[in-house]
């Protein structure tokens, strides 16, 4: 039972081609593949000696259809956090993360108290947008939550983050001691970032969400008036698949 008591399982979970396996290879071993293979369900389990204690955490990548609807259900009841995933040039992968996460309101009765990231991957792919950043906010305004950032698993931007933003949610003893460790390899990893750049793409401003997100009621929308995203559009590079 002890064992139990310091193994985590993070879920992701998204609609096929999304890049959910180039995330979690991103992350784990800083390695990205053009070529796509369709995913059923990988589990990789890692092991952190934390101060003397072992901890152990399960990332399990999921099939990005309904194909296996029992294993989506299991996946979803097994979870102690989420990384829902979509691709910002594919209108149709952001509906299914709503599907998903009704799916898991459903599932689980503490919903509101499970770490969950929302994450728009294939930033690279500015030019191709068709999710825009204005549709997820208030999509996260309805919600209550706030754990929301875009990144690219091609060029590797933003994919620490997504791990940071899940430790600054935890309130289990064991995940809360992997910080120092997440923090040291965050640390590591963005030397050459100034900590202006780093933090833009973390967190949904302050001016937006002003409670966390256990505490913030469903509905409502805050007063502050958001800037608009449009306005802050950049160039990018051509677009891949990634």
């Amino acid at each position: 039972m002890a064992d139990d008591d310091q193994r985590q399982r993070l879920v992701f979970l998204g609609a096929g081609a999304v890049g959910k396996s180039s995330i979690i290879q991103r992350f784990l071993s800083d390695t990205f593949s053009e070529q796509y293979k369709e995913t059923v369900e990988d589990l990789y389990c890692r092991e952190y000696n934390v101060n003397g204690s072992l901890v152990k955490v399960d990332i399990l990548d999921t099939a990005g259809n309904f194909a296996f609807p029992a294993m989506r259900r299991l996946s979803i009841s097994t979870a102690h956090a989420f990384v829902l995933v979509y691709a910002i040039n594919n209108r149709s992968s952001f509906e299914e993360i709503k599907r998903v996460w009704e799916q898991i309101k459903e599932e689980r009765s503490n919903s509101d108290e499970l770490p969950c990231v929302i994450v728009g991957n294939k930033s690279d792919c500015y030019n191709e947008r068709q999710v825009d950043k204005e549709d997820v906010l208030d999509w996260l305004y309805d919600n209550g939550m706030n754990a929301f950032l875009e990144v690219s698993a091609k060029l590797g931007d933003n994919i620490l983050d997504i791990f940071q933003l899940l430790l600054d949610q935890v309130k289990g003893p064991y995940m809360r001691r992997l910080e120092p460790m997440l923090r040291r390899r965050l640390s590591a990893s963005v030397v050459e970032e100034t900590l202006s750049n780093d933090r833009e793409h973390q967190l949904v401003p302050e001016s937006v969400f002003s409670r966390s997100r256990s505490l913030k009621p469903r509905g409502g929308k805050p007063k502050t008036k958001r800037n608009s995203a449009k306005s802050k559009r950049a160039e990018t590079t051509e677009c891949t698949i990634s």
